[in-house]
């Protein structure tokens, strides 16, 4: 893992996963899950495997176990987002991103040993929460979620 990597983990701890933990989302790492009396929401941080910039990817669903197409029930306690079905998924994503960035990631490549740069970043995706709820409760598309389409 590069120093970028482990300073940008170290303000996501600090300020994002504080953020999702107040929203009601449990989980550590890369992968959380907010259990509702009828929903289960299911989010994670992926990271370009390139490096220098992460997603937030997230998606609901009824609560209960999950028989998947190819055979194991999983439990709902241990799902993750990437087990759900592509369409029912959606991004929170950078808005800003060039178009020739397919990932279209929250960029931190060239943030150095500057901490400050790392936790505006956290608090800025962080304070994006809101229109994760929004598609997650209504499936409103807000400026920075990108709903997958299937195609």
């Amino acid at each position: 893992m590069s120093r970028e990597g482990d300073l940008m983990r170290k303000a996501l701890l600090k300020h994002l996963l504080t953020a999702l933990a107040a929203a009601g989302f449990v989980g550590k790492s890369i992968h959380f899950m907010q259990l509702r009396d009828d929903a289960q929401d299911l989010l994670s941080i992926q990271y370009w495997k390139y490096g220098g910039s992460f997603i937030l990817e997230f998606s609901r669903r009824d609560r209960g176990p999950l028989h998947t197409a190819w055979g194991p029930v999983i439990p709902e306690e241990s799902l993750e987002v990437a087990y759900l079905p592509v369409a029912d998924r959606a991004r929170l994503q950078e808005r800003d991103a060039p178009p020739d960035d397919i990932f279209a990631g929250f960029s931190f490549a060239d943030f150095g040993e500057d901490f400050a740069k790392y936790e505006r970043l956290a608090l800025r995706v962080a304070g994006y929460l809101p229109q994760v709820d929004a598609w997650l409760s209504r499936r409103e598309v807000g400026p920075g979620i990108a709903p997958f389409t299937g195609t």
